[in-house]
């Protein structure tokens, strides 16, 4: 499943993958990479974060929510470059983190496969 949120330089993709009771997540935006990645199981989290990145700020929250919610392990990879933004750009970036974070969150609840009945 793919979502996306915001516009023009500063939009996000997400796409979601349930492999078994398990959701891998790839969050990207602007010149695309791997950043980051968080690790979440029932809402503890372990992330590693490239030197120089950032990225730990879209992973982190996102694979803590998912697996504190859901109960399950949450592996979020995060890739998101964009020259020169100013702060309010940054700004605008992790706000539409929230609304993905939403979207993701509605979409995987309302998923019925992944709440069968050998969880």
């Amino acid at each position: 499943m793919k979502i996306a949120i915001g516009q023009d330089k500063l939009a996000l993709s997400y796409e979601i993958s349930v492999i078994g009771h398990d959701i891998l997540i790839s969050v990207t935006g602007g010149r695309q990479h791997i950043g980051s990645v968080a690790v979440g199981n029932c809402g503890t989290v372990t992330t590693y974060t490239a030197e120089g990145h950032r990225d730990d700020a879209l992973a982190e929250p996102l694979a803590q929510e998912v697996s504190r919610v859901l109960q399950c392990v949450c592996l979020v990879s995060a890739g998101f470059h964009q020259d020169n933004l100013t702060k309010e750009e940054i700004a605008m970036v992790l706000k539409n983190h929230q609304q993905g974070m939403q979207a993701v969150m509605k979409y995987l609840k309302e998923t019925e496969c992944f709440f069968d009945s050998e969880k």
